[in-house]
């Protein structure tokens, strides 16, 4: 059965959505659909969080001058969950959903 909505445009407002917001909070949000796509389910560990960055730095930071990208990295990186209040063995997609939680406290 064919989709009622063209994929394809809803993928393309979201993009456009997106551009929209403060430019941490787009960083989140990359960071946070690598991790749910990546493996979702296994444990998140510093590698995982780490490469999800560096394809949220490619995707998102590399079209801005280097003053944006760092301040932007940093909002991003304060913003994340305290890994204190996490449980132990948390996947990388439940992760993901705290990453989206704390790209929307950016907006």
């Amino acid at each position: 059965m064919a989709h009622r909505t063209d994929l394809r445009q809803a993928d393309e407002a979201l993009r456009r959505a997106r551009t929209d917001l403060p430019v941490a909070a787009q960083v989140l949000h990359a960071v946070a659909d690598t991790l749910s796509t990546t493996a979702p389910g296994q444990p998140l560990t510093e590698d995982t969080l780490r490469l999800a960055f560096t394809q949220a730095g490619y995707l998102v930071l590399a079209q801005y001058p280097r003053a944006v990208q760092d301040t932007a990295t940093d909002r991003a990186i304060a913003a994340l969950p305290n890994s204190d209040d996490l449980a132990p063995g948390i996947t990388a997609g439940e992760y993901a959903l705290h990453v989206r939680r704390a790209a929307g406290s950016l907006t």
